[in-house]
């Protein structure tokens, strides 16, 4: 059974059973190399989910988020990026010298960098996240 993450927010809208939560850094988010991908800049990360709890703004929640939601995310973020400057560099190594095809690689790591924003905008809100309960 896979385990959950448990994550705390901070509620910052409520319109009926739709409310918008703010996502609180972790104790590890310090001592994590990679926090700037999760909180780029200063920003913090805000979520819309449905809750059927009685819910106000500045309310302190407690989230759940599925671990094969990360994981898939995560491989998504990270995988997709490398796999696609390997394939830049082979495919463009079979037609160009090795200069262009490095190129071609770069080209093709950047091209990867814009579709995983598009599906982020397309299915990042569809990760399993849940509210547990009001602190």
């Amino acid at each position: 059974m896979e385990k959950e993450i448990i994550e705390k927010g901070v509620i910052v809208a409520v319109s009926g059973d739709n409310v918008e939560v703010e996502i609180l850094r972790g104790e590890g988010c310090g001592s994590c190399s990679m926090h700037g991908l999760c909180f780029p800049g200063k920003k913090s990360s805000v979520l819309h989910i449905k809750s059927e709890l009685a819910l106000t703004k500045g309310d302190e929640v407690e989230l759940e988020v599925s671990a094969g939601s990360r994981v898939l995310a995560s491989l998504f973020v990270f995988a997709l990026p490398v796999f696609f400057l390997f394939l830049g560099f082979i495919i463009a190594n079979i037609f160009f010298s090795e200069l262009i095809s490095i190129a071609f690689a770069f080209a093709s790591l950047g091209i990867s960098f814009f579709i995983i924003k598009l599906c982020d905008g397309k299915w990042g809100k569809d990760i399993n996240v849940k509210i547990l309960r009001k602190l």
